[in-house]
């Protein structure tokens, strides 16, 4: 980081180094100048983050007029650095009149250390956090200016999806996205944002298999401070968040009865309270659902309700698993292929005709979200100015399934336990072709419990 610097303004040498001795103490860099031309010519050459401003010159002792002059300029200039206004003659007329014309703080002579120096660290503070502000502003401005990469679909199948979704994209209409886990929902949702009327609002995710049932009403809905025991200050809910925007729900169907009901009332009303709030909210959001369940055969089965299962299924929306859109595996490979070699800053490769044959030949399992992995991880892989077979390693996934329970050997030592654990969940994963619940069951954990997981890895971002 690199260290402020003070300009102190006043034509009292004694007071200018006084002050200075003191400053440097504590770590800044100090600038003299004994009135406000000498100062402007200072500031036309050096950075400063702090002027310290004595309001009184030649003209008069008194009136402060001379601070206010430079005031008056400084508020002219371009990044002004901030100013505490210190004088002998203070009045309420003038430290008003100087607040009014931009200075941060009005201290009297004398003034205490401590209180001087914490007024100065308030104001880099205060610095420091706009420009992080003006940077994330920036950033957010230099994504949505730059276009969206959309992969262009090859297989017939897309095609004609895709043209179902042109039709409804602009409408608020309450969408279901259906299909095995990792074929893409999460795209499609993006795509739908993006060219909906509600493209300049937030698109907002939530993970409804990793929500704990105890922090469902907070996390959906939000919280007041007080609200519970550990509810130490105020949350903004999801639905509050994707207000004017989208609300993308995924695994929708993994929500116990309970908690369906209470979707079900805001879905229905429109309205919700953030939890220990008696103020109501009207819902403004676009909703989007997806499941790799069979809906219908969970209503059956009861534990889906079939009143809440109409409330999401205005428009419903099958996507094919990867197998069968042949005419998109390679085009969709060399689109992942070079996405990950943008994230990694690593040159883009090009595809061995071997691997174009194998991954055309390949069942995916695991569908997008496989195939990204398997691309990610060649690129690392490989060496050459191509991506080979053996750096795919699609062999590895093609391992039988260990009949009773999951049976592994620890063949590399050097990678740790998370490394591990998230690798044995992409093998499960692929043996079980992306069936959550099977998955779960194989590795003894709890559907919630493996999605939990699927987050924390980055696994879900795909599907």
């Amino acid at each position: 980081m690199p260290v402020p610097t003070i300009l102190i303004i006043d034509d009292n040498i004694e007071v200018r180094l006084s002050a200075a001795y003191f400053l440097e103490d504590q770590g800044f860099k100090v600038l003299e100048a004994a009135s406000p031309d000498i100062a402007k010519q200072l500031l036309s050459v050096k950075a400063v983050a702090i002027i310290l401003l004595d309001m009184n010159f030649s003209k008069d002792t008194t009136s402060g007029q001379e601070g206010l002059d430079f005031l008056t300029w400084l508020k002219e200039q371009d990044n002004a650095p901030a100013v505490l206004c210190i004088t002998g003659w203070g009045n309420i007329n003038l430290a008003v009149r100087a607040l009014q014309l931009g200075a941060s703080d009005f201290i009297e002579k004398p003034w205490q250390n401590t209180a001087l120096l914490t007024s100065i660290q308030q104001q880099l503070k205060l610095q420091t956090r706009q420009q992080t502000q003006l940077s994330h502003i920036a950033n957010q401005e230099t994504r949505t200016s730059q276009p969206v990469t959309e992969f262009v679909w090859q297989s017939a199948s897309m095609r004609a999806l895709q043209k179902k979704l042109e039709r409804v994209a602009m409408s608020d209409a309450s969408i279901l996205l259906c299909g095995e886990s990792g074929v893409g929902k999460s795209h499609i949702v993006s795509w739908l944002h993006r060219h909906s009327l509600r493209a300049h609002g937030p698109l907002v995710s939530v993970n409804m298999g990793a929500l704990a049932e105890s922090l469902f009403e907070s996390e959906l809905f939000g919280h007041v401070k007080g609200a519970f025991t550990d509810a130490k200050q105020n949350r903004t809910g999801r639905f509050t968040k994707a207000s004017g925007g989208t609300l993308f729900m995924d695994e929708i169907a993994t929500l116990s009865l309970p908690l369906q009901a209470k979707l079900l009332r805001v879905l229905e009303t429109g309205e919700y309270e953030a939890l220990g709030s008696s103020q109501t909210t009207r819902s403004d959001i676009r909703l989007i659902c997806a499941t790799n369940a069979n809906l219908p055969t969970c209503i059956e089965q009861g534990t889906f309700r079939r009143d809440l299962f109409y409330r999401i299924n205005t428009l419903v929306f099958e996507l094919p698993p990867l197998r069968e859109r042949e005419a998109d595996i390679v085009p969709l490979a060399k689109h992942l292929l070079a996405q990950h070699a943008k994230r990694y800053g690593i040159t883009d490769k090009e595809l061995a005709d071997e691997v174009k044959s194998a991954l055309k030949a390949y069942p995916w399992p695991g569908n997008i979200r496989e195939l990204s992995h398997v691309m990610e991880r060649a690129l690392l892989m490989s060496e050459g100015q191509q991506i080979c077979m053996e750096d795919c390693q699609l062999r590895l996934a093609k391992q039988p399934a260990a009949p009773k329970g999951v049976q592994t050997r620890l063949e590399d030592t050097s990678c740790t336990l998370a490394d591990m654990e998230k690798n044995l969940i992409m093998q499960v994963l692929e043996e079980e072709c992306g069936v959550i619940s099977q998955a779960a069951q194989r590795l003894g954990l709890t559907k919630s419990s493996l999605y939990r997981r699927l987050d924390k890895y980055g696994l879900k971002d795909v599907g």
